[in-house]
């Protein structure tokens, strides 16, 4: 489990994908720190990850421009696994809106990113 600002996150390993748990107040830097050791972890983005926010999470609409661009930076776009994924899996219909707006800044990114707020349905998507 680390600790960054107001907010906590784990990311646990899976047999096909990575799953990232987060929790509280997220700011850009501390997504870029997750999507920075995700990128450590599986260089080629081989693997797809599930992000999933509990209740409490928070996270500011302004910053998903300079993410989705600190996500690019961090990519290399012709090393990405074709057909890999990113699914926002997320407490409520309003943290899904939230989420959606994310998906679509990051459309331009090399995969592709979805929210949900059913685990199957987002782990089907996921996976398939």
């Amino acid at each position: 489990m680390h600790t960054a600002s107001a907010s906590t996150y784990k990311i646990v390993q899976k047999e096909n994908y990575a799953e990232v748990h987060a929790s509280g107040k997220l700011s850009p830097w501390d997504f870029l720190e997750i999507i920075y050791r995700l990128h450590r972890a599986d260089p080629k983005k081989e693997k797809p990850d599930l992000w999933v926010f509990d209740k409490n999470v928070d996270f500011p609409l302004h910053s998903f421009p300079r993410l989705a661009q600190g996500v690019m930076n961090l990519l290399i776009r012709s090393a990405i696994k074709e057909g890999c994924r990113s699914a926002i899996l997320t407490a409520d219909e309003f943290q899904k809106a939230k989420a959606e707006l994310y998906c679509a800044e990051a459309a331009f990114l090399p995969f592709e990113v979805r929210a949900f707020t059913d685990r199957s349905q987002a782990l089907a998507w996921l996976l398939n």
